[in-house]
């Protein structure tokens, strides 16, 4: 199926991960309907002179999505995470992992500690520095959404939770009564945005629209807003 099919005219598609949720993004009824990468993806549609239009993906089919085209971009993604070849942006969004932890867990201060202990995780996720860690004593406790993972956490069936950093901070300010904290940072980064190299949009254009967004201040915006 060509770009421009699944595209229509003066459309842009970008890819609204399922496995994530705010601060980056909402969904209601299956459909991403508001959070940062929303805003973003409608900050560069507005650049380039387009619509944007989100199809909800699961994390595993991302990469897959975009090589055929089926949709032009996807942002908050690292080359490391999405086997392939598309156009990058430029770094834009900094976030790191972190360990988030209920008020009575023992206090974790290194990826060691946490050997043989369960840990919630994204399926499909790629954990490749507490693999490099702990090898076969990570003890992943998978779930589809970030959003599970919380929900787990919130009610005591898991002491401990992966997750970004912009995605605790926010679940800590919106819900302050489940007193679950940070025991430390690990792999801190820098998400950019990738494009389909079948994409009917030249990425010049992409790329000046985000280096717009940049350099004008409205990224450093959008991320005040959702901190």
């Amino acid at each position: 199926m060509s770009p421009a099919a699944v595209a229509g005219q003066g459309e842009v598609v970008f890819i609204a991960a399922t496995n994530h949720n705010m601060p980056l993004s909402r969904f209601q009824d299956g459909e991403m309907v508001d959070g940062l990468l929303k805003d973003l993806g409608d900050g560069i549609a507005h650049r380039i002179g387009r619509q944007a239009r989100y199809i909800s993906v699961p994390a595993k089919r991302v990469a897959e999505y975009l090589a055929s085209g089926r949709a032009d971009g996807v942002c908050y993604v690292l080359p490391r995470w999405l086997p392939g070849t598309f156009n990058w942006s430029q770094p834009l969004m900094p976030d790191a992992g972190v360990l988030v932890s209920r008020p009575e867990a023992p206090a974790v201060r290194a990826l060691s500690d946490l050997a043989n202990k369960p840990v919630g995780t994204v399926l499909g996720y790629s954990y490749s520095m507490i693999d490099a860690a702990l090898g076969r004593a990570f003890v992943r406790e998978d779930a589809p959404s970030m959003e599970l993972n919380i929900s787990k956490i919130q009610h005591g069936r898991m002491q401990y939770a992966i997750m970004g950093r912009m995605t605790a901070e926010y679940l800590m300010r919106a819900e302050p009564q489940h007193k679950l904290r940070i025991d430390f940072e690990f792999d801190p980064f820098k998400a950019q945005c990738a494009f389909s190299k079948k994409s009917a949009i030249p990425f010049d254009e992409v790329q000046r629209a985000i280096g717009g967004l940049v350099s004008d201040g409205s990224i450093d915006r959008l991320l005040r807003r959702y901190r």
